[in-house]
């Protein structure tokens, strides 16, 4: 058994009962269930892991529909940086100020910020699409001629400023 992040894109109105979208959203691949063991992707998950989070755009910090788990999978209180969240309308995250402390921070100390390139900054190891589709990286992906982290990233690049990506720690 592993923990793995997926991102989980919702429709703009998720913000209004979170929880119940993100378990809509994730029944599906539940590996628990009738007849045990079901096939699944995940046994239990959690909002976001420490250290896995978004930058939110400068000026959008207290925006209400932000996303930021109180406490971790242990039950421990997380602490939060200004300017991050677990997840949001796409609109509000700040995929490329990501990419670019990224870029930044490898070039200065010459290994990738939290073992992330730039291109994985964003990308996590499974996407859950808005249509329902579960993408693990080592899946062939919807478009011809894209490798998984390409797919991951454009996909979320172009969503809807008003979609809400949410990052959840999976176990699995």
């Amino acid at each position: 058994m592993a923990h793995e992040l997926v991102t989980v894109c919702l429709p703009p109105d998720a913000h209004r009962d979170l929880r119940a979208a993100l378990e809509e959203a994730m029944a599906p691949f539940d590996m628990n269930g009738d007849p045990a063991p079901r096939e699944g992707e995940w046994d239990h998950w959690w909002i976001g892991r420490s250290g896995d989070v978004f930058d939110v755009h400068p000026g959008h910090e207290d925006d209400p529909r932000l996303v930021r788990a109180l406490v971790d999978s242990f039950g421990e209180p997380r602490e939060w940086v200004p300017g991050t969240c677990d997840g949001g309308p796409r609109g509000l995250l700040d995929f490329a100020g990501m990419r670019t402390r990224a870029a930044r921070l490898a070039s200065q100390f010459g290994i990738p910020f939290n073992q992330r390139t730039p291109k994985r900054v964003v990308a996590t190891e499974n996407l859950l699409t808005l249509d329902g589709t579960w993408i693990y990286h080592d899946d062939q992906v919807p478009r011809a001629g894209m490798g998984y982290v390409e797919f991951a990233n454009s996909y979320l690049d172009e969503l809807a400023p008003e979609t809400m990506v949410v990052r959840l720690r999976i176990h699995c």
